[in-house]
């Protein structure tokens, strides 16, 4: 659910948007990391692009990826639970944003069990890192602080090979009325291009819960399948 600027009561956080937007929200319980992820997170904070922007306090604050995910939620969430876990999205990111909230950017690991091709991480998979990163971008840009992407245009430039550090990066380019502009980039840890994007979101004008009461309201039923009926 959207949070207004007037709401004073402490709720839920489901989205990661909105987790990256709010200081004022409890966490949640996040899962035990496993012996694979500690190891990943002691080589995350190595990282000279990480420990340089956790210095630069001046330019960047570091948010906390999915800790304020509520756990009945978690486990629908594509990028906090689906692909999340050992030689997948191994590691919760180290996410950093902007002072005027006009960039983003995320250090993540991409694991081995997410490839397209032997070895290469999913071109799927990176889309849907450009999209997340452009949303964490865009969407404190927008009224009401939410948004829905209106459109998503990747350029693939060198294949991702798997089992390593990627760095994302977004910044918006222009906001017009319900609308945001952002580009961004996704790199190797020595800085090798691997895809670039502009994005286009756009703030509803009704809340999303509205929106998603009302299609799940128009949702249409279906008659049961054969198996179904004879289970």
């Amino acid at each position: 659910m959207p949070i207004s600027s007037t709401e004073t009561e402490l709720t839920p956080v489901k989205t990661l948007v909105e987790a990256i937007s709010r200081d004022d929200a409890a966490p949640s319980l996040a899962p035990e990391p496993s012996a694979q992820e500690q190891g990943l997170q002691r080589q995350l904070d190595t990282l000279d692009i990480v420990i340089a922007h956790t210095a630069d306090a001046a330019n960047w604050k570091r948010r906390t990826a999915y800790s304020l995910v509520t756990d009945d939620y978690r486990v629908h969430h594509l990028t906090a639970g689906t692909l999340r876990g050992d030689d997948k999205l191994g590691i919760v990111p180290a996410l950093f944003q902007s002072m005027d909230e006009t960039r983003v950017l995320s250090v993540l690991h991409v694991g081995k069990s997410l490839c397209g091709h032997p070895n290469i991480a999913h071109g799927g998979l990176l889309a849907t890192l450009l999209d997340e990163i452009t949303a964490m971008t865009a969407i404190p840009n927008l009224p009401g602080k939410t948004g829905f992407t209106a459109n998503l245009n990747i350029n693939y430039r060198h294949p991702c090979i798997a089992d390593q550090f990627v760095v994302a990066d977004s910044e918006v380019t222009s906001v017009e009325g319900r609308k945001a502009f952002v580009k961004a980039t996704l790199k190797t840890i020595d800085g090798t291009l691997l895809a670039d994007a502009t994005a286009l979101f756009i703030a509803p004008r009704v809340p999303v819960a509205q929106i998603a009461e009302q299609l799940a309201q128009a949702k249409p039923v279906g008659k049961p399948s054969e198996c179904e009926a004879q289970a």
